[in-house]
């Protein structure tokens, strides 16, 4: 298959009429690129799935069980970038709580770096001067045995670098209901766990059912995560 085919981004002229999507590589690029902006690039991939339908809707070969698994995938990708989205956040945050020697760090924070660094490598790593490197890659290793979906994990995390209630903080700043936001992030997180580990199946009904989805479920769940994720980037950049 020819570079031509298998690359990624906005299809244009005769050789795909049917497909016309948004590419990552249209945000701009930068040295450093932020949390938010690698959440961005993963967010596009999942809208581009759930807008397959409006140019391909009249392919005969394509049938609604195709759109469907389209829609499951939007999700599925929607939340792992918002799992890779937080946990970004908080590697960096513990970064500058660290740097900032000038302020007391608080005691969950302090207790989990403990945990992570016994007394021999806390003592080693201030002799050598590499405090910061050192449990950068700590926690980096810890959190890759960790997921970071669902409100209770989220305001866990956020809180330990020092954001007390962070659902909160969000509905204030994006004027709207905590609740609804909890329930609906717990709603979507859930569904994305039975589709990757279930197929989206109902196993506790025999034959098996599988589970209805909708475009406006998929696109709800985007705009949701999207909201929630700009909003904490958006309070992260003004602290």
């Amino acid at each position: 298959m020819s570079e031509k085919e298998t690359k990624g981004g906005k299809t244009k002229g005769k050789d795909n009429p049917l497909v016309d999507a948004v590419s990552s590589a249209e945000i701009v690029e930068s040295k450093s690129i932020s949390s938010y902006d690698v959440f961005e690039k993963c967010v596009i991939r999942a809208e581009n799935l759930i807008s397959v339908h409006d140019s391909t809707e009249k392919v005969e070969e394509i049938s609604d069980e195709h759109y469907c698994d389209c829609y499951r995938a939007a999700v599925v990708l929607t939340i792992s970038a918002l799992d890779a989205f937080v946990r970004k956040i908080v590697i960096s945050e513990i970064r500058n709580v660290i740097s900032d020697t000038k302020k007391p760090m608080n005691s969950e924070l302090g207790d989990y770096i403990k945990k992570l660094l016994n007394q021999d490598k806390l003592l080693d790593a201030a002799r050598n001067y590499n405090l910061l490197e050192k449990v950068e890659q700590a926690v980096k290793d810890d959190f890759e045995t960790k997921s970071f979906q669902g409100e209770w994990k989220i305001t866990f995390y956020l809180k330990m670098v020092g954001y007390k209630d962070i659902f909160s903080d969000v509905s204030i700043k994006a004027d709207i209901n905590e609740s609804n936001l909890k329930r609906k992030l717990n709603v979507f997180t859930n569904r994305r766990h039975v589709i990757a580990h279930s197929g989206d199946y109902n196993l506790n009904q025999t034959p098996h059912k599988e589970n209805d989805i909708t475009k406006k479920y998929a696109k709800e769940c985007i705009d949701t995560v999207k909201l929630f994720a700009k909003t904490i980037h958006t309070i992260i950049e003004k602290k």
